[in-house]
């Protein structure tokens, strides 16, 4: 049998709630983690192990089973069952599993369904429409040449159903021909709105520089619609045409909120050049961080990061102790991390050992600092991690250790996983299995090989033992 975790006085009932609350939460996004450790000993005993029980899943499951499993493998990105859910896919007479299917390979771009996806739109006259669209988003996910075989046919029979996905292959994996098409769309007058605003977007995702000129004047006609004026900048950010630079300036002053913050996101697609549109794009995202419109200092944050905008820096200081908006104030940290100056990461140390800042800006500064300063701050950080597992009310720690238990691709922070490993709450050891687990440093293995073997847990000893399998 499983043994229970130890008994804990009263007093002690709050932070093993919390600890609930908070770590299990987080690992019900990793394989282990969206079971109990109950349920994960019984599959050990019965000695079946994890990755076997997904696949009799797979090959035997009911639908509510495989629709939950779909789901799972979605949250993990998990592709190792893909040629097992191939099979599904072929076998299954249920549409909506194949559709589930579909769509989790087109969510991974793994190409090793394209020919059945093909099969199926090959015989779209006998086969449910839905299914037949998933096939053609999934063939635009994996940007299949072979499929634009059937555009023509397509727009010919006219199925509205499947036009939308057939325009998103037109864009992902189409050329000269394709961008025909979608340019007449765009200009004329046959399509459908809903038709029109697919084509202004798969005019981005092919690069069309013909649309470029076209799009931003779309971008800046007031009259022009918010949803297409939105589709068009973030169009020319694929397209990359820097003549758009002027008309996304221009957007991002516009009197439609979502406008503006759809143009200043765009503008980050031009700010890491030398030119002088270059220099009005970052010249226009440092000013997009004074929008009145919360999500507009957002996109300004992201925009900054993708074009390494370093002016910005001061700005960015100021939000991330002082913007009204909680949601600004994350991103503002976020773009400072990404920024990586040394004098972003010093601001984001001061704000972990800020006292009278929150615990939740706090923790952020730490795990940021874990995620992209780790060789300069891991003394500090493991200073900090041990103090506060050492502290009777314990929630700062928790919060702490969740930062590192999500750290993934982050193998550096080592040092830190191991205090978690050595902590006296089952579930914090737990956390620090799962990030074990996930980034494989090959520090921690003596202590998982430790855990495996001596843990007073048997949860504990079996989810290290498992754990250890995938170095």
């Amino acid at each position: 049998m499983t043994s229970s975790p130890p008994t804990r006085p009263a007093g002690n009932r709050a932070l093993v709630v919390a600890l609930v609350a908070c770590l299990l939460v987080l690992l019900l996004a990793a394989p282990l983690g969206a079971q109990s450790a109950e349920a994960q000993s019984a599959q050990t005993q019965a000695g079946v192990s994890l990755e076997e029980q997904r696949r009799d899943t797979i090959r035997y499951g009911i639908d509510s089973e495989i629709a939950d499993l779909l789901a799972k493998l979605t949250t993990e990105k998990e592709a190792r069952y893909n040629e097992d859910l191939l099979g599904l896919l072929k076998s299954s007479r249920s549409v909506k599993l194949r559709i589930g299917v579909l769509d989790l390979l087109a969510y991974l771009e793994w190409k090793g369904a394209e020919a059945p996806a093909m099969a199926i739109v090959e015989e779209r006259d006998n086969q449910d429409a839905d299914l037949v669209a998933s096939c053609l988003s999934y063939l635009a996910s994996v940007r299949s040449k072979d499929a634009l075989k059937y555009v023509g046919a397509i727009i010919k029979e006219d199925n509205k159903k499947l036009l939308p996905a057939l325009v998103r292959l037109m864009g992902k994996a189409g050329g000269g021909e394709e961008e025909a098409i979608l340019l007449d769309w765009f200009d004329g007058d046959t399509a459908t709105p809903a038709i029109k605003e697919e084509a202004i977007k798969a005019l981005g995702e092919i690069g069309s520089a013909k649309a470029a000129e076209r799009l931003g004047k779309l971008v800046e006609d007031a009259e022009g619609g918010k949803v297409p004026r939105m589709f068009a900048c973030a169009a020319l950010a694929k397209i990359k045409d820097e003549a758009s630079v002027k008309p996304l300036v221009k957007a991002s002053n516009d009197a439609d909120p979502n406008v503006r913050a759809a143009a200043i996101e765009a503008l980050g697609a031009f700010a890491d050049r030398t030119s002088d549109a270059a220099g009005e794009a970052r010249a226009a995202l440092v000013q997009g961080l004074r929008d009145s419109f919360p999500k507009a200092r957002i996109a300004a944050c992201k925009a900054i990061a993708v074009g390494k905008v370093a002016d910005a820096l001061p700005f960015l200081k100021y939000k991330a102790r002082n913007d009204p908006e909680r949601s600004v104030k994350i991103e503002s940290f976020r773009t400072l991390a990404i920024l990586g100056s040394g004098d972003a990461y010093a601001f984001l140390r001061e704000g972990l050992e800020d006292k009278k800042a929150s615990a939740e800006m706090r923790s952020l500064c730490f795990g940021l600092l874990a995620r992209y300063d780790p060789a300069s701050s891991m003394d500090a950080l493991a200073s900090v991690l041990r103090a506060e597992a050492a502290e009777k009310e314990r929630s700062f720690y928790t919060d702490l250790a969740r930062e590192v238990a999500n750290a993934d691709k982050a193998p550096d922070i080592g040092k830190l996983a191991r205090i978690l490993l050595a902590d006296k709450e089952y579930l914090i050891r737990i956390a620090g299995i799962e990030w074990a687990r996930k980034n494989k440093s090959s520090e921690l293995k003596p202590d998982l090989e430790s855990l495996a073997a001596n843990d007073p847990s048997e949860a504990i000893r079996k989810r290290a033992a498992v754990a250890l399998k995938s170095y």
